[in-house]
């Protein structure tokens, strides 16, 4: 490759983009009072509109009704388990995309509850993105002009869920809720020790993943911490933190330079047997099968 010359270092250049974005299983159903999608975790995003009905998810720790006009957004390795309690039957649209960028990723996992919420300036948006979608669902067949609109409407989707963040940063940060501040402030320092410790993946660092650490660096206990923690994301600090991992493990395998077991190491993991038994349980697929799929 040609080194670039001086003239095109000293003007402003739009950036290199690299992303490797992937959308699949988009589709909508009608079903009975009664249905259920047994338990399941997926290696990525999953976003749901209720169209018509009332759906029951249940997670690990909790459990929630959405109802007609709900958005639901399952972050990657999350176990549900959803069902329809209206008479009526349920009428739902899904998604499920993924983005190889953990910066996005980590957004996404720290602003966006697991039912956004509406009164966010971007929920209009997104809502109208669901239902350009849906209205694709209409076509018999695609040509290569539809599949460019669903690639168009996954671009600006990602956009507005970014927006969406964006909006939730700027109002945790602005709250006098003493809760939302410590719970963004454990998050923060959650992310900060993980992005220190796989930059120097060393056994004298391996405390950076403790959650004793983040307590104590906020003084609060960590009993504390799981509560405040848990009532502001849904999940505990611990699994915020296993979030972390799965996605960075993601972006790492994309890395043909990097062995497997070398990604262990760098996430955490201090033998290659325990992070394949983990990023099963996150993905229903071992890290050598992410890797191929993903080629």
């Amino acid at each position: 490759m040609n080194e670039k010359p001086e003239w095109l270092k000293k003007i402003t250049n739009l950036p290199e983009i690299n992303l490797n974005m992937k959308f699949f299983g988009g589709h909508q159903q009608k079903v009975p009072f009664g249905w259920i999608a047994k338990r399941e975790t997926h290696f990525a995003f999953e976003i749901m509109i209720i169209l018509e009905g009332v759906q029951h998810t249940d997670f690990d720790s909790r459990s929630y009704d959405f109802f007609e006009g709900d958005i639901i957004l399952i972050p990657p390795g999350t176990s549900h388990e959803n069902s329809c309690t209206s008479k009526e039957g349920m009428r739902y649209f899904c998604v499920h995309f993924d983005i190889d960028d953990p910066e996005i990723q980590q957004n996404l996992l720290m602003y966006c509850p697991i039912q956004l919420r509406k009164d966010n300036i971007v929920f209009a948006k997104i809502k109208e993105i669901l239902e350009s979608y849906v209205g694709l669902l209409e076509q018999e067949k695609f040509s290569l002009r539809e599949k460019l609109l669903v690639e168009r409407l996954l671009i600006e989707l990602v956009i507005c869920l970014l927006d969406y963040t964006t909006y939730e940063q700027q109002k945790m940060e602005a709250s006098d809720n003493s809760s939302l501040v410590l719970a963004k402030s454990i998050a923060d320092t959650i992310q900060k020790n993980f992005r220190k410790f796989t930059e120097y993946p060393l056994e004298e660092n391996r405390s950076l993943l403790a959650m004793n650490l983040a307590s104590e660096a906020m003084n609060i206990s960590e009993s504390t911490m799981l509560k405040v923690f848990k009532r502001v994301y849904s999940v505990s600090p611990k699994h915020y933190l296993d979030q972390l991992r799965y996605n960075e493990s993601k972006f790492l395998l994309h890395q043909p330079n990097l062995s497997i077991s070398e990604i262990a190491e760098i996430i955490g993991y201090q033998n290659l047997s325990h992070f394949s038994r983990q990023f099963k349980k996150w993905s229903n697929m071992s890290p050598k099968e992410y890797r191929e799929l993903n080629k």
